[in-house]
């Protein structure tokens, strides 16, 4: 569903690698969302080792295929590293600051080694991500999705006591402000990055006509991530049962106990 809603402009076969790379994620956060420091790091090492040597090496003079392995390795291997440090804080209760969490939740969201698949036909070069106004892009988008997953699973998650890693969290600890006051600081939060993503869309400097095309395609692709997300999170029943589709007309939650 998440892969469908992400990636509604890619081909069949890209398709088929969002979604297989989306249970790939799905199964990595399970596994490691009650691991202990140590047993998050085993489980990085494994999936990394798995990514890093598959079976068959790739052909001499492959192109695109071989650039977007090496992308998404490099960026997959940060998002398995912050999870880790996730579980280091988890153990610690160690309670961020914002821009630390935000640091770290870029990665731990899984969304930079998703963009990936955005360009997978593109064959972009190395100077559009190299460009700032791209990076903050990137970032601006993967912020907006941190938002939305820690505003939307912040229920379940304080009703197991494992909210540390969330945004509404973090607010509520360092601001001194209550449930709703956090709520309404992560919307607000959110609308100044949407306004801050509109602008650098603008912002976009030219590659040449032929890149433009398909850079501006990149870039409604990050757009597109973030709508996507949050309408996977009402479609599925991970955080909100199957009231999804009602919470998301009502935007009313019954606070679980702890």
């Amino acid at each position: 569903l998440l892969a469908s809603l992400a990636y509604p402009l890619e081909s069949k076969d890209v398709e088929r690698a969002g979604c297989d790379i989306m249970n790939v994620f799905f199964l990595f956060d399970v596994y490691t969302d009650a691991a202990t420091p140590h047993e998050a790091q085993q489980l990085a090492t494994v999936v990394m080792n798995a990514l890093r040597y598959p079976k068959k090496s790739r052909p001499l003079g492959e192109c695109v295929i071989g650039e977007i392995a090496r992308q998404f390795i490099a960026k997959f291997d940060l998002y398995t590293a912050a999870v880790v440090q996730e579980a280091h804080d988890r153990a610690e209760n160690h309670i961020r600051g914002i821009d630390d969490y935000f640091l770290v939740r870029r990665q731990t969201i899984g969304a930079m080694p998703s963009f990936v698949l955005l360009h997978f036909e593109l064959d972009l070069p190395d100077e559009v991500f190299e460009d700032p106004v791209i990076q903050r892009l990137e970032n601006f988008s993967a912020e907006m999705i941190s938002l939305c997953n820690d505003i939307c699973s912040y229920n379940v998650e304080q009703a197991r006591r494992n909210d540390g890693h969330n945004i509404i969290t973090i607010v509520m600890h360092h601001m001194q402000l209550d449930l709703r006051e956090a709520m309404r600081w992560a919307g607000d939060y959110h609308s100044g990055l949407e306004k801050s993503f509109l602008a650098d869309v603008e912002a976009v400097p030219s590659f040449g006509e032929e890149l433009d095309v398909k850079v501006r395609r990149y870039v409604d692709g990050l757009g597109n991530w973030v709508r996507a997300n949050q309408c996977w999170h009402f479609e599925t029943t991970k955080y909100f049962g199957a009231n999804g589709l009602e919470i998301q007309k009502s935007r009313k939650v019954v606070l679980l106990p702890r």
